[in-house]
C-alpha cells in the first residue's frame, strides 16, 4: 500500500516562528533514569496509547504563554477542538497579545492557517510522522515505569517531552544519557487529577527541562511546561487546557475549512513524499538502492518513505516501546563537515552528533547516509551503520 502526500518540514520551519505552537515536532531524549522528586511513583499498568486514542474528541480552552527572562512575551487563548490519535484540530483565537493567525484547522492530512484581516490562508500538507503523540505518551509512561522497576537495566531509554522546543527557536545541546525523568506526584488541573512528570538534566543545570501534567484517567496532557536557556535567554512555553470535555463526538465538518469566499488560499510548493508499509513495496517503487541495516532485536519496521523533489531520499523507521531508530539515504552528500576522530564506516569518515537525538552520518559516493537514534547509544548506531557499509554502487 502506498500513501501519497506532501511533506512540509521546510515551510513549517519558517512559519512556526509566528505560529510557535501550531505544529509540533518530534524530539526524543536518551535518559539515565532516576527519581527527581520525593513522591511515591505508581506503576501505571494502563495501555496509555489506547486509552488516549480512544478519546472521541476533546473540547477545551487552550492557553499558550511564552516568557523570556521572566517577562511574558505572548499569551494566546484558543477555543480548541482536538481529535486525539490524529492530527485533526481546530484552534480559534479568542484573545492574543500578539498578531496571530485567527484560525488553524487541520483535517489530518492538511493544516490551514487563516488570517482574517488579510483574507488569506496558507495550506500546509502534513506528514504521517507528525501524528504519533499517543505513541510518544506510551513510551513516556513506559520509561517512567522502568525508572523504578526492580530489575531496571542501565541501558539508556528514551522519552518525548511534550511539546518540544517550538520550530524556529534555538535548541540547546543535550548530551545523550544526560537526562533523567522523575515523578512529582499528582496535582489537580482545573478539577482533574493529573500525574506530574518532570524531565531534567542529571547535573541540575536546567538548561532544558519539562514538566507534563497527564490526566490520570484518559492520559490527555492537560498542561505542558517547557523551559530552556540559549544565548543567556531563558524561554518558558506553557500550554494549559481548561474547561476540558472528553468524548464530544466531534463531526468531521469541524475539521473542514470554512473560510469566506473572498479568501485567497496559498499552497506552497513542497516535495512529494510517499509512505510504504514494507521495504519491498518501497524497493518496487524507487530507483535508489534501499539500505538493508541489521537492526537490534526487538525493533519493528513501522513504515518506509520516499521523498522526491530537490533531494531524492528513502527512509526506514524502526521502533520498540521505548526508542526509535531511523535510517535515511539522500542523493546529496555533505562536504566540509568535521568528522568524529577515529570513527569510520568502510573507510569513510563518520560524523557523530549528540543532542536531543544522536545521529551518525557518512558519505558514500554520491549518497549521504544518516542513522538517528532516539534512546539509542551512539556506538550502537555506528554498529548499525557498519552493517550498511558503503556499497560500491552507493
Amino acid at each position: 500500500m502506498v500513501t501519497r502526500h506532501l511533506t512540509s518540514e521546510r515551510l513549517v520551519l519558517t512559519i512556526a516562528t509566528v505560529v510557535v505552537i501550531g505544529v509540533l515536532t518530534v524530539a526524543i531524549w536518551s535518559l539515565a533514569f532516576a527519581s527527581t522528586g520525593t513522591a511515591d511513583q505508581p506503576q501505571i499498568s494502563a495501555d496509555v496509547q489506547q486509552r488516549y486514542e480512544a478519546i472521541d474528541g476533546v473540547n477545551s480552552t487552550q492557553t499558550t504563554t511564552i516568557s523570556r527572562n521572566g517577562t511574558v512575551a505572548s499569551r494566546t487563548t484558543y477555543d480548541a477542538v482536538l481529535q486525539p490519535g490524529t492530527q485533526k484540530k481546530r484552534l480559534a483565537v479568542v484573545s492574543s497579545t500578539v498578531d496571530r493567525y485567527d484560525l488553524r484547522v487541520s483535517n489530518g492530512s492538511a493544516l490551514w492557517l487563516y488570517d482574517q484581516r488579510r483574507a488569506s490562508a496558507t495550506r500546509i500538507s502534513l506528514s504521517r510522522t507528525e501524528s504519533d503523540q499517543g505513541e510518544r505518551l506510551q513510551r513516556l509512561v513506559a520509561n517512567l515505569n522502568t525508572s523504578t522497576a526492580a530489575n531496571a537495566t542501565s541501558e539508556p531509554q528514551s522519552v518525548e517531552p511534550l511539546p518540544v522546543v517550538p520550530r524556529g527557536e534555538q535548541r540547546p545541546t543535550v548530551a545523550a544519557g544526560s537526562m533523567m525523568v522523575g515523578y512529582r506526584g499528582t496535582e489537580s488541573i482545573d478539577g482533574r487529577d493529573a500525574y506530574v512528570i518532570h524531565v531534567a538534566p542529571k547535573d541540575d543545570t536546567a538548561a532544558y527541562e519539562q514538566t507534563i501534567w497527564v490526566d490520570t484517567e484518559r492520559f490527555f496532557p492537560v498542561k505542558k511546561r517547557t523551559a530552556w536557556t540559549a544565548d543567556g535567554e531563558r524561554t518558558v512555553v506553557t500550554t494549559t487546557h481548561t474547561n476540558v470535555t472528553y468524548d464530544t463526538g466531534v463531526s468531521a465538518d469541524v475539521f473542514t475549512p470554512d473560510f469566506p469566499d473572498n479568501t485567497t488560499v496559498t499552497v506552497p510548493e513542497t516535495p512529494d513524499q510517499q509512505t510504504y508499509e514494507s521495504i519491498s513495496a518501497l524497493e518496487a517503487d524507487t530507483e535508489i538502492r534501499v539500505p538493508k541495516p541489521d537492526i537490534p532485536a526487538g525493533y519493528e519496521l513501522t513504515y518506509a518513505t520516499q521523498t522526491q523533489g530537490r533531494i531524492h531520499s528513502v527512509g526506514l523507521r524502526y521502533a520498540n516501546r521505548t526508542s526509535l531508530i531511523t535510517v535515511a539515504k539522500y542523493d546529496r552528500p555533505v562536504v566540509g563537515e568535521n568528522a568524529s576522530k577515529g570513527v569510520t564506516i568502510d573507510g569513510q569518515p563518520v560524523q557523530i552528533s549528540y543532542g536531543l537525538t544522536t545521529s551518525v552520518s557518512w558519505n558514500c559516493e554520491r549518497y549521504r547516509y544518516t542513522i538517528r537514534g532516539e534512546g539509542v547509544a551512539a556506538d550502537r548506531l555506528v554498529t548499525v551503520g557498519q552493517s550498511i557499509g558503503c556499497p560500491s554502487s552507493g
